[in-house]
């Protein structure tokens, strides 16, 4: 599916922290807080219909910690689900970020390990193309199976291969990850030997790493370790320190993100080892909470957090956004599925025994229920009837943990060539940069008297721009 030009052009601005100063005392920083937030509830609510709106999150105490992982945070890094990235890429909060705090920010594409590596590039040129000031880096906790070319295709769609237990091990991904940040990651005063921390995620480092630490878990429990870890909310919470710097000593990157992106994963993997317990239950992550990569860089991890947006409700039980065991009605999330991919193929369900043509028969949510069902064997305690509300839920858990690939394509990906282009030509200016690079160890790739005018243009424009030239 390709998302429409103008699906999520339009969005809800969140609320932001009240202004305020060191004159004012805890409890009437936390006053004006509640009813600026009251106050932006209500105006959401009078602005919107309730068919208009999605679930976002009420609780101004998870927002708080957001605001707060905002303010001490040198670098925020957004972490996107790579099945549908502008879905978990908050529009509001990437404007304020860049234009009101002047603060870097990183894209972290997660999962990548459901889609083909075209899906990936295609992401990744959009969001570098409207989004400019924004870097885009890539994560998954397992490696993609090198069958998968083909995202698009049927067979592709059920996955059933079967992950590591110990995902954080086979993590790909943190170097990128760590190298952007070391790109754009400069603090006065505070010198980080980056070149050592992305040396420690190398494969040979992570294979030894691997036979020396087997006997840990990562089961995806609410259990875990928590070395390393400093609880800092009620510290930062209090107003009482009269620093302009609080955080200077340390460069802070600050992780965001929807409940179920893989916050938590992405930090077990940075860690090498179980620090902060991940679940498929949205919102585990529920505090703040700060966890040291070396002496003088450390994450920050806020809550799992849905923003107010104006999508369909079935796409945020589909993308793992809302708790799929508090779900009533869940026949509307299958209906939504079924209509965007062949849900009825996928699960390889037959119509009812008396239809003589397969062909002819017309699916609904309901009859791929009660058929998965059967199927299943998942039949009611009394009346040993199909158990058609047991086999939706399932249906909604394979989606949500990626057995059932609903993936979306950037604007263009289907209805034009400009992916593919751009492919091309990024492959044809890489192999003229090796060559040239083989025959001239001392070339300054970046160096304008060594750049050609369609690599000068795909390095300060981005990619489209080259296509445009091309064009002219």
């Amino acid at each position: 599916m390709e998302v429409e030009e103008n699906e999520f052009n339009e969005y809800i601005e969140f609320p932001k922290r009240p202004v305020w100063d060191y004159e004012m005392t805890k409890e009437e920083v936390e006053k004006q807080e509640i009813e600026s937030f009251e106050n932006w509830v209500k105006a959401v609510e009078e602005t919107y219909s309730g068919d208009q709106l999605s679930w976002f999150e009420r609780n101004v105490e998870v927002w708080r910690q957001l605001w707060r992982v905002l303010e001490i945070s040198d670098v925020i890094l957004i972490v996107m689900d790579i099945r549908n990235p502008l879905l978990h890429f908050p529009r509001s909060l990437y404007k304020y970020v860049t234009h009101k705090l002047k603060k870097k920010i990183i894209g972290v594409f997660n999962k990548t390990d459901l889609v083909s590596e075209f899906t990936v590039f295609a992401w990744t040129k959009y969001f570098e193309e409207e989004f400019p000031n924004l870097r885009i880096a890539t994560f998954s906790c397992f490696p993609r199976d090198p069958n998968l070319i083909d995202d698009t295709a049927t067979y592709s769609l059920k996955n059933q291969v079967k992950k590591p237990k110990k995902r954080y091990y086979y993590a790909q991904g943190v170097q990128n990850i760590l190298s952007v940040c070391r790109d754009i990651a400069n603090k006065p005063g505070v010198h980080v030997d980056w070149k050592s921390i992305i040396a420690k995620y190398s494969e040979d480092n992570l294979d030894l790493d691997t036979n020396d630490k087997n006997d840990s878990n990562d089961d995806d429990s609410d259990t875990g370790s928590m070395d390393g870890i400093d609880d800092e909310f009620s510290r930062i919470l209090e107003v009482t320190g009269r620093e302009i710097h609080p955080h200077k000593d340390y460069i802070t990157l600050g992780l965001v993100g929807h409940p179920n992106v893989g916050k938590s994963s992405l930090i077990n993997s940075i860690m090498r080892r179980t620090v902060v317990s991940a679940s498929r239950t949205p919102g585990h992550t529920k505090h703040f909470q700060t966890i040291h990569i070396s002496e003088n860089v450390r994450l920050c991890d806020s809550p799992g957090l849905v923003f107010p947006a104006l999508i369909p409700r079935a796409l945020q039980i589909l993308s793992g956004m809302y708790p799929i065991a508090q779900v009533q009605e869940p026949y509307s999330a299958v209906q939504y599925l079924a209509e965007h991919i062949p849900l009825e193929k996928i699960l390889a369900v037959t119509p009812p025994g008396d239809w003589e043509n397969a062909k002819d028969y017309q699916w609904t949510a309901w009859t791929i229920c009660e058929e998965f069902a059967e199927q299943r064997g998942f039949h009611t305690a009394k009346a040993a009837r199909p158990d058609v509300y047991r086999a939706a839920n399932t249906i909604l858990r394979l989606t949500a943990d990626g057995r059932i690939l609903l993936s979306f394509k950037p604007p263009g990906f289907f209805s034009t060539s400009k992916y593919e282009k751009l492919r091309v030509i990024e492959a044809d200016l890489q192999a003229q940069q090796d060559s040239e690079s083989s025959q001239d160890d001392s070339r300054d790739p970046y160096d304008p008297g060594s750049i050609n005018k369609r690599e000068n243009l795909l390095i300060s424009k981005g990619g489209f721009s080259v296509l445009q030239s091309d064009s002219e």
